[in-house]
């Protein structure tokens, strides 16, 4: 079940986005492919041998979630991230940027505001910009050599926006955000009526020093939560 980190795959000529689409984007193929988000990394082997026994079934139909997705679904949530999910909570999604539209379309109506908190994944700029709603940004601030909110430019953004999409952890500046500074995000949202999508995607790759606090947790009325396939989540929580 162990798997090897010094093992080097060659990857060219497999239509690998991140390799192969190299030229295409910068115009050379001589460049090190740091520009996408795609490990290197094999698969573990109970993962590989699960989609090899699927692929050795002829028939490629329509599948179904099994009860046992779900299940694993909420035990691992509620074991690493004390977050207690209902079933009926879950919507399955074929990924992160279907999900910020999807949750911007849902929430915000054409022209209202949405706060974005730049340096930040780029879809999330598009997922409003391309459903014409309102971009506002809220600038991290750098602050004694990592990023932090402006708390105070964000409760300016608050009283004339909709949505915030939060990025937690955040990519790509590296932050966890800590327990006070989501409980100071979600007293802005509740005076504000500001309703907060929670992209937590990463809540999984962090440094042991670390603690990641889903959202959530910390929320009064949590409502609708959006999980994709991957054990983190995408939640959306009023303050």
């Amino acid at each position: 079940m162990s798997s090897s980190f010094d093992r080097d795959i060659n990857r060219a000529d497999t239509a690998s986005v991140k390799y192969d689409g190299r030229n295409n984007m910068f115009g050379t193929s001589e460049v090190i492919p740091l520009w996408i988000a795609d490990m290197d990394f094999a698969a573990p082997p109970a993962v590989t041998r699960a989609l090899a026994e699927r692929a050795a079934h002829p028939v490629y139909g329509y599948t179904q979630y099994p009860d046992s997705l779900y299940e694993s679904l909420i035990d691992w949530l509620r074991r690493r991230h004390g977050w207690e999910v209902q079933r009926e909570w879950i919507m399955m999604c074929p990924g992160v940027v279907p999900s910020l539209h999807a949750a911007v379309m849902a929430f915000a109506e054409p022209g209202e505001a949405v706060i974005v908190q730049p340096p930040v994944y780029f879809p999330f700029f598009s997922a409003v910009t391309n459903t014409g709603r309102a971009l506002l940004q809220n600038p991290l601030r750098m602050e004694n050599g990592h990023y932090a909110i402006d708390f105070d430019h964000l409760e300016q953004c608050a009283a004339k926006a909709r949505m915030l999409l939060l990025c937690s952890p955040h990519n790509p500046v590296g932050r966890v955000w800590r327990k006070p500074e989501l409980k100071h995000l979600l007293r802005i949202a509740k005076k504000y009526d500001l309703l907060i999508f929670s992209d937590e995607i990463h809540a999984d790759l962090i440094y042991p020093e670390n603690k990641h606090t889903t959202l959530a947790t910390l929320a009064e009325n949590p409502i609708t939560s959006l999980l994709p396939l991957h054990p983190a989540k995408h939640s959306t929580s009023p303050g």
